[in-house]
């Protein structure tokens, strides 16, 4: 009979187990699916849509590769660049004429100027060694400004993300001399002191289409 007790208690325990470990999981589950939906709604009231990639005449090479030539030339498409890079900027081309080999987009993250890590550990010589100080002044391409997708003029708001988060100071937002004065602002791009990093492609909040891209350049500058 003891046993029998016994056995008993111990199916009770195994059954009170498993029923808060399955509980435990739909509240991990659940929580998981709050967090999921809060975090595709700006404050509960829109839906916030992913960036598409902007068209590009030219694809933007990561600073030390020199230009699209000399990437071109040296890259073997091993991908070590590409999974080092924390801000998830690099990823490989699909065109067939590069296939694999790594290009630059601002969807995920923009290419932050304390950053070398590609530069470290390309074996090819695609990407050359650069320090944090020499990239700050390597133009990989310039911001381009779309009109039809700024948010101070389709919603009428003040913004100003691009000119805030520019690292080199080379955007401003100035009167939209077109309108009145007193409109809100639009920003006003330095493409001679732009290095290209894409922060404020990034950081704009036009969806999907973004309203500053940035447009490579076939060779690098110093700027």
């Amino acid at each position: 009979a003891a046993s029998s007790a016994t056995n008993i208690s111990s199916d009770n325990n195994m059954d009170n187990t498993r029923r808060s470990f399955f509980t435990a999981t739909a509240l991990v589950a659940a929580t998981s699916l709050v967090k999921a939906q809060e975090k595709k709604v700006d404050g509960g009231l829109a839906t916030i849509e992913d960036k598409a990639i902007p068209h590009r005449n030219t694809p933007i090479t990561p600073p030390g590769a020199l230009s699209a030539h000399n990437m071109a030339q040296h890259c073997t498409a091993c991908q070590l660049c590409v999974s080092v890079c924390p801000n998830q900027v690099l990823r490989p081309s699909t065109d067939l004429m590069k296939l694999m080999q790594p290009e630059m987009s601002y969807e995920r993250g923009y290419c932050r100027p304390e950053c070398v890590k590609c530069s470290e550990v390309c074996p090819a010589g695609a990407i050359l060694p650069i320090s944090r100080v020499d990239k700050s002044s390597v133009q990989i391409g310039h911001a381009v400004w779309v009109k039809r997708n700024c948010i101070p003029l389709t919603d009428g708001v003040e913004c100003g993300n691009c000119a805030r988060h520019c690292p080199v100071g080379a955007i401003q937002m100035v009167p939209n001399v077109a309108e009145d004065r007193n409109s809100t602002k639009i920003p006003a791009i330095n493409v001679e002191r732009c290095i290209g990093c894409g922060a404020c492609e990034n950081l704009c909040p036009a969806r999907p289409f973004t309203a500053i891209y940035v447009e490579g350049h076939e060779r690098h500058r110093i700027v």
